[in-house]
């Protein structure tokens, strides 16, 4: 007989009202606020290359109303080094803001008075962004799809820890994972 049957039913209420609560200490979900901050890093690439170390900055911080701009440096660095030929630095930024009667928030272009938007056409090859939070962790997904009909699908998770968030980047073509990077950042006050 299994451990689990021979529990009383008091005690299989206790553990299911535990499993409710979630792990011990653990606060309430976050809120998007608690992700705002600036974020010094981190990461390597997982698989079967040789890890590529990167250094990482992320800034995460309010647009608008109610939505949040990411900006981050990604610093490629050669054999561990950032001061030699080869070293890439990538500076990218996206602006969310929620989407009408949902519970995410959608990418828009950064405020421009000397432009009208554009709206994104995923078949000419423009990136589909959206985001969400669940729990402690802020996902924000991209969608392209590729010249030849294939598409590409990159999740970029982003998890609070008690110093700062913890990054995982998946990126997947037509639902081939082809490259994981994972790595760690301390909140810093600019």
């Amino acid at each position: 007989m299994s451990r689990l049957a021979q529990l009383p039913l008091r005690g299989l209420l206790a553990l299911a009202l535990l499993a409710l609560a979630g792990p011990a200490g653990k606060a309430a979900a976050a809120e998007l606020a608690d992700f705002f901050g600036t974020y010094v890093g981190n990461a390597q690439e997982l698989g079967d290359t040789e890890p590529m170390a990167r250094d990482i900055d992320i800034v995460i911080e309010p647009f608008h109303d109610e939505g949040f701009q990411i900006n981050w440096i990604t610093v490629t660095k050669v054999d561990g080094r950032r001061d030699v030929p080869g070293v890439e630095r990538t500076v990218q930024s996206a602006f969310f803001e929620p989407a009408e009667d949902r519970s995410l928030f959608v990418e828009v272009e950064a405020d421009n008075p000397f432009r009208e938007r554009e709206a994104k056409e995923p078949m000419s090859g423009h990136a589909v962004r959206w985001a969400s939070v669940d729990g402690e962790t802020l996902h924000v997904y991209s969608f392209v799809v590729l010249e030849d009909g294939r598409y590409e699908l990159q999740i970029y998770d982003r998890v609070l820890t008690d110093g700062g968030l913890d990054i995982v980047f998946q990126r997947f073509d037509d639902g081939v994972l082809v490259r994981q990077i994972k790595g760690s950042t301390v909140r810093v006050h600019p």
